[in-house]
């Protein structure tokens, strides 16, 4: 993670905490167990929405159901969420290689994530990284980028997964940001920037 420059520090005091943390993280795609689960929801969703719509095109056309509908519709929606599911798998591994890079800035404002379309490059042990995210090189120059934000008056709480070095950041309506750290270290310095930001937007967190 960047140290902050002088410009970025409220008042001159050396205990004074960074006004913007920002860094750079690689994090893995086929093997990041919060990736996994949404993808495991979302093929799971998928499959009831095709059963659901093929037994419903038999009522309309064929005027009954029985078991082998029923069946048929289970099995036809099982292998084609099996091939979304293989899709994803080829796509993580082969055209993402199971990477991607991103950047985390969190000002006095709103909490910022920029995801980039490149080949991060691993820095020290992190060259293998398995299942969450690790400390990647700058990137100075994406091919493609797309761009998060959140305010932080609309966080309503934030959770901490330590195992993960991954902060949630939670509103009304469930997770509005998941913000990857490299390391445990710039876990705990963005944990405790989102804790007094929050205060500071007057919310309540846990």
């Amino acid at each position: 993670m960047e140290r902050p420059s002088a410009s970025d520090r409220g008042g001159s005091g050396r205990t004074a905490r960074p006004r913007v943390l920002r860094w750079f993280v690689g994090v893995p795609i086929a093997t990041n167990p919060l990736i996994l689960l949404d993808v495991l929801l979302v093929l799971c969703i998928a499959w009831g929405l095709m059963a659901v719509i093929l037994m419903a095109l038999q009522l309309w056309f064929g005027g009954y159901l029985d078991r082998t509908h029923l069946t048929g519709a289970a099995w036809v929606s099982g292998y084609v969420t099996l091939i979304f599911a293989a899709v994803f798998a080829l796509a993580a591994l082969l055209i993402q290689r199971n990477r991607y890079a991103a950047l985390y800035r969190l000002e006095e404002g709103e909490a910022y994530c920029e995801n980039l379309r490149v080949s991060p490059v691993p820095l020290g042990r992190a060259a293998f990284p398995r299942w969450r995210g690790y400390p990647i090189e700058d990137v100075s120059d994406p091919l493609r980028s797309v761009v998060k934000r959140v305010a932080w008056g609309d966080v309503h709480e934030v959770q901490s997964l330590e195992a993960m070095n991954v902060l949630l950041l939670r509103g009304r309506r469930g997770v509005l940001m998941r913000v990857y750290c490299p390391d445990a270290g710039t876990l705990g310095q963005a944990r405790a920037f989102v804790g007094e930001r929050l205060r500071a937007a007057g919310t309540s967190r846990s």
